[in-house]
């Protein structure tokens, strides 16, 4: 009997099915994708936003001095998103830039005290979707939960291994021969 390669994850998937593997990520991106449309939902209701919310709590956690370079890496997106929204919270009181004394081309950033009591009513409606979906978890749960999380983000950090080659066993002497 001729060896057949495995089948690729792409064939799987085509014809209807899945791997452990393959539903594992689907889950996790479904999941974080519904946690945040329902947060962006409930936020709606006070005129917030999970963008907003994600901006307002890293300058809030930042220690130190901290530019929109600082806020973009740490967020993970790119320099001109951070720029338009410090923009718009900026105009709503929310952000204040100030000079770096150091570089007067960088703005360092803080919140305001208008913009702290605005992020803790954020997350007033944070807390309550948070322990909605982490109600039945033991601490235990959520420290491996954490470790394998860190571990995969770690890895996206890391670049990708060159493809694998495979080599294809060679057919037998015998049936070439025949």
């Amino acid at each position: 009997m001729p060896h057949r390669p495995p089948k690729s994850t792409f064939d799987i998937y085509r014809e209807g099915g899945t791997t452990r593997d393959i539903s594992l990520l689907i889950k996790l991106v479904l999941m974080v994708r519904r946690f945040r449309n329902q947060l962006d939902e409930a936020l709606r209701r006070i005129d917030q936003s999970t963008a907003r919310m994600e901006m307002l709590s890293a300058i809030l956690n930042m220690q130190g001095p901290k530019s929109q370079t600082d806020l973009a890496r740490r967020l993970r997106v790119e320099a001109a998103t951070v720029t338009r929204m410090i923009d718009i919270l900026g105009k709503e009181g929310l952000v204040e830039r100030t000079p770096d004394p150091n570089d007067r081309r960088v703005n360092l950033l803080s919140i305001s005290p208008k913009g702290e009591a605005v992020l803790a009513e954020i997350f007033r409606v944070y807390d309550r979707l948070r322990s909605h979906l982490l109600q039945d978890l033991s601490a235990d749960d959520v420290e491996q939960m954490h470790a394998m999380i860190d571990l995969m983000t770690a890895r996206l950090d890391e670049p990708e291994p060159a493809a694998q080659v495979v080599i294809e066993p060679l057919e037998s002497v015998d049936r070439l021969r025949s």
